[in-house]
């Protein structure tokens, strides 16, 4: 059994917890929370399942952190995904929301808009969907040569009925180009209008 402390703890979202797998630096765990059903956290899971069986080495660089099973830990049930962090440092890679609303981001909003591009022409391709598409899910891996890969950690997943972007190309282009337009993330300019006009954020 994993033991987990205080000292672990990495962030968190609306159903999960997420630490530091004091194992192994790479990887992290996510425990549900006491409020979030079982069956929720299960949709996801199997989701991941799912993609996981797609061939990785294809695609232009990971694009979703990859997903390791479960363990026991002193906290409950885990979930193991990869843990994201950057070639420069070594640091766990910041989210694509920090640098938005970083006073003086250290990284071209052109460099970000290149790498959301490239994020969604692979999940169009790959066939891979994101219900809870957003800046604070997507981390930003800073590579040796300054340039950013988007990688998708949490919000994975979709709730259709009838899955047709799973079979077709046309459909799964409709469905990643929809979620990007809803959020306003074909570009970091886009979005941080939005955030300014939406919720008044200073951004």
């Amino acid at each position: 059994m994993i033991q987990l402390s205080e000292s672990d703890y990495l962030a968190e979202g609306l159903a999960r917890t997420c630490y530091f797998h004091p194992e192994n630096e790479n990887l992290c765990i996510k425990i549900g929370k006491p409020d979030v059903e079982v069956s929720h956290l299960y949709k996801e899971i199997n989701y991941y399942k799912k993609i996981n069986k797609k061939d990785a080495s294809k695609f232009d660089y990971p694009f979703y952190a990859m997903y390791h099973g479960t363990i026991e830990t002193n906290l409950g049930e885990g979930f193991v995904y990869d843990l994201v962090r950057d070639e420069t440092s070594q640091e766990v890679s910041k989210t694509l929301i920090d640098y938005i609303r970083m006073k003086d981001s250290p990284i071209d909003d052109s460099v970000f808009d290149t790498s959301l591009k490239k994020l969604q022409d692979q999940m169009i391709k790959y066939k891979v969907f994101a219900s809870d598409l957003r800046p604070r899910n997507l981390c930003c891996k800073i590579l040796k040569d300054g340039s950013v890969e988007m990688i998708i950690v949490d919000g994975i997943g979709h709730r259709d009925f009838l899955p047709l972007g799973d079979w077709f190309h046309c459909f799964a282009k409709q469905k990643v180009e929809r979620r990007f337009q809803k959020i306003a993330l074909s570009s970091v300019l886009d979005h941080r209008q939005m955030l300014r006009q939406k919720y008044n954020e200073d951004v």
